[in-house]
C-alpha cells in the first residue's frame, strides 16, 4: 500500500512535466526553449520585444507567463562575465519597488533574490502591483526574472496572476505558483 501511494503521489507531481510540451522560439536574437504549462494556450504575443506568452486555460484563475527578450546595442560587447556580475549583485527590495513604481502602481515586493536561467546568474522578484484600464484597474500577483546575456540582451521571465482586486490576484498566485516556477526555471537559452 505505501508503495501505490508513493508511486501516485509521484505522477500526480511529475504528470506537467511528462506531459508538457517543450516550445522552440526562434523569433528572438538568441533562440531558446520553454516549457510551458500543459494546460495553457499560446497567445500573441503584445510587444516587439515580447518573444513568446502563454495564458491559463478559462475557467481557470487568469494568469499569463511571458518571455520578453530586448536588445541593448550600447551592450553588445560587454563580456558575458562582466553581465553575470551585475546580476549577482542583484537589488534591494527598495531599489526593486523604485522601478517598478516607475511603471506600475501599489507596488509591493515581497522579496528580491539571485536566481539562475540557463546557466546565466538573473534578479528575481516577488510582487504585487496594479494597472489602470479603462474600466478600473486590474492587479497583478507574480514573480519577475531579469537575466543579462551577450550579445547586449536583456531577458524578462515573468508570470502573474490577475485579479479585479489584490486578493483574486493571490488566490490565482497561490494557485498557480508552482506552474510559474515551472515555466522560468525550464528555459534553455542557446
Amino acid at each position: 500500500m505505501r508503495i501505490n501511494i508513493w508511486l501516485i503521489a509521484f505522477c500526480v507531481l511529475t504528470s506537467s512535466q511528462v506531459f508538457a510540451q517543450t516550445v522552440s522560439v526562434k523569433n528572438s536574437p538568441r533562440p531558446f526553449t520553454i516549457i510551458p504549462p500543459t494546460s495553457w494556450v499560446q497567445q500573441p504575443t503584445s510587444t516587439g520585444n515580447s518573444r513568446v506568452k502563454f495564458a491559463a486555460p478559462p475557467g481557470a484563475p487568469a494568469a499569463e507567463c511571458a518571455v520578453i527578450v530586448q536588445e541593448y546595442p550600447i551592450a553588445k560587447d560587454i563580456p558575458q562575465s562582466t553581465l553575470d556580475k551585475g546580476m549577482l549583485e542583484g537589488l534591494t527590495i527598495s531599489e526593486m519597488t523604485e522601478q517598478l513604481s516607475a511603471i506600475f502602481n501599489n507596488v509591493k515586493i515581497f522579496s528580491v533574490a539571485v536566481a539562475n536561467i540557463s546557466g546565466h546568474p538573473a534578479q528575481l522578484a516577488n510582487y504585487l502591483y496594479s494597472v489602470g484600464i479603462p474600466s478600473g484597474e486590474i492587479w497583478v500577483r507574480g514573480i519577475y526574472i531579469t537575466a543579462a546575456t551577450t550579445p547586449g540582451l536583456i531577458w524578462i521571465i515573468c508570470c502573474g496572476a490577475t485579479g479585479q482586486d489584490a486578493n483574486e490576484a493571490q488566490k490565482g498566485y497561490s494557485y498557480w505558483q508552482l506552474e510559474f516556477i515551472k515555466f522560468q526555471t525550464n528555459i534553455k537559452i542557446q
